[in-house]
């Protein structure tokens, strides 16, 4: 057993603060999908681009993380409970939470951001839910995801083949992880000939799985060859610089493409954008992966009350956020300020909020074995 490594609490923690400020900022004009959007996105202004680079830069890297962490900690927890014990918990864990979301929390708070005045909740339930005429995942896909990986996991434990998996690797050097985030840029683009972004069955966006996937497993490559305790200086800088440097490439390769002129592209398909938007995203997310990862070893590997609290509701403020946002974005919706402050406003009485009703709902009884 491993000593506890605060600094991955915290990280994630971060982490899920961002994932509130990240859909909120699709709300006030960034690109992407959100449930509920309070701008007009039809003509580009200064704060659709501020904003649509803060979320490109955020994909780039921030599911993975989640990803990397929370592989992390499988292969202690395989080898403590064995399989059948592993899923078991897995299922508490991941499973009924996101059927909280996709029958409760998910519904709800699209009826009541579209449909609370035309249509009752009931006869909505009957048209959308129960006829399973849309799906409901929302944010909750991160679970749906993580309970079919925890099933491949243990499929791959089960067989002969993949007891190399137990078996540590060494850390890729610099020139070796450049090659590995070319590949996964390459590989994206093609899945994302089939899959653009935004698109895949059961909200899964599978263009964005390639990295999903190679985050999933490097998280337990790291566990079993404590990558984390031994992360070299020299590739955490190197790398840190190449995100640093690439994260300005992308906005001007896409003007120099013509974005400004609406010519924006870059979702999928044989189109240039779509091979520069792919090959970048690895570079970006591979540095702040690493960066943060070290700064958080370095700066957050102790605890205090106010840190473990956070660390204590992180889960559930992932899974309750949507609602929380939405109920305060239709609360500004009559009120004239700027896009970017509102975008500063309701982040943070989402963040506020929704660890004030995290701390509640986790008082429960049971709640805490599951969030």
């Amino acid at each position: 057993m491993k000593q506890r490594m605060y600094e991955l609490d915290h990280l994630r923690t971060a982490l899920t603060v961002l994932v509130i400020v990240f859909h909120t900022s699709i709300a006030y004009g960034g690109a992407g999908d959100w449930i509920l959007e309070d701008v007009d996105k039809s003509e580009l202004n200064l704060t659709m681009i501020l904003l649509t680079i803060f979320t490109a830069v955020c994909q780039a890297f921030f599911m993975g993380l989640f990803f990397f962490l929370s592989a992390y900690f499988i292969p202690s927890s395989y080898d403590r409970k064995g399989a059948a014990k592993f899923l078991k918990d897995r299922m508490i864990r991941l499973g009924l939470p996101l059927a909280a979301y996709y029958f409760l929390i998910g519904p709800l708070t699209h009826w009541y951001a579209h449909l609370r005045d035309d249509m009752p909740v009931g006869t909505y339930y009957s048209r959308y839910v129960w006829s399973f005429d849309q799906t409901f995942f929302g944010p909750a896909w991160f679970l749906e995801a993580s309970i079919y990986f925890a099933f491949l996991y243990a499929f791959l434990r089960l067989t002969p083949l993949p007891g190399k998996l137990r078996y540590p690797l060494p850390i890729p050097s610099a020139w070796g992880l450049a090659g590995i985030a070319a590949a996964l840029g390459l590989v994206s683009f093609l899945v994302r000939l089939v899959y653009p972004t935004g698109e895949g069955p059961l909200e899964l966006q599978l263009g964005y799985f390639p990295s999903y996937i190679l985050c999933f497993a490097a998280g337990i490559w790291a566990y079993r060859g404590n990558w984390l305790e031994q992360l070299p200086d020299p590739l955490v800088r190197t790398w840190s610089r190449i995100a640093i440097v690439a994260i300005p490439v992308l906005p001007v390769a896409f003007i120099a493409t013509g974005a400004l002129e609406g010519n924006l592209n870059f979702a999928g398909g044989w189109e240039l954008q779509a091979l520069l938007y792919a090959l970048w995203e690895p570079f970006v997310g591979f540095g702040l992966i690493l960066m943060l990862l070290r700064w958080f070893r370095i700066r957050w590997s102790q605890t205090n009350a106010l840190l473990r609290f956070g660390a204590d509701h992180a889960y559930a403020v992932y899974v309750i956020h949507p609602p929380v946002i939405v109920g305060w974005t239709i609360a500004f919706q009559g009120i004239v300020l700027p896009a970017a402050l509102k975008w500063v406003i309701v982040s943070s009485l989402s963040v506020f909020v929704c660890f004030v009703l995290a701390a509640l709902i986790r008082r429960l009884p049971g709640a805490k074995r599951m969030l």
